[in-house]
């Protein structure tokens, strides 16, 4: 359910090139298990979860507002979590692991917002 985005055409949620948070999951796990000698499964990619994340009705309960949205896959997991271990789940609100553990104004004392920036450095190394 986690990368279920709850909009989109048919079976492509953000577009032909990428696909999203669940890529990322395959890409970081795939390599290492392979060169371990171990074959991953994910209980989340099984054709009955995903009919189930489907058809959970995202636009009629969120109205296409993305924090919305965010907060009702926290709330979904929370309650699923208590359902099966009676322990309460914090739900915290969703942050991007590219936003790190520290504020906005922090992490621009060390890095810049301009893409600028990031671009020179990266066609330095090849100068």
């Amino acid at each position: 359910m986690l990368y279920q985005e709850g909009w989109g055409v048919g079976k492509i949620k953000h577009s032909l090139t990428y696909s999203g948070g669940q890529s990322r999951s395959y890409t970081r796990t795939y390599a290492p298990l392979k060169h371990f000698g171990f074959s991953g499964l994910s209980p989340f990619t099984s054709p009955n979860v995903v009919e189930i994340a489907e058809g959970i009705p995202y636009i009629k309960l969120t109205n296409y507002e993305i924090d919305k949205l965010y907060a009702l896959k926290g709330q979904i997991v929370s309650k699923g979590i208590r359902s099966i271990t009676d322990f309460e789940m914090p739900v915290f609100p969703k942050r991007r692991f590219q936003h790190g553990a520290v504020s906005s104004e922090s992490l621009r004392t060390k890095l810049p917002a301009d893409e600028s920036f990031y671009r020179n450095k990266f066609l330095a190394m090849y100068a």
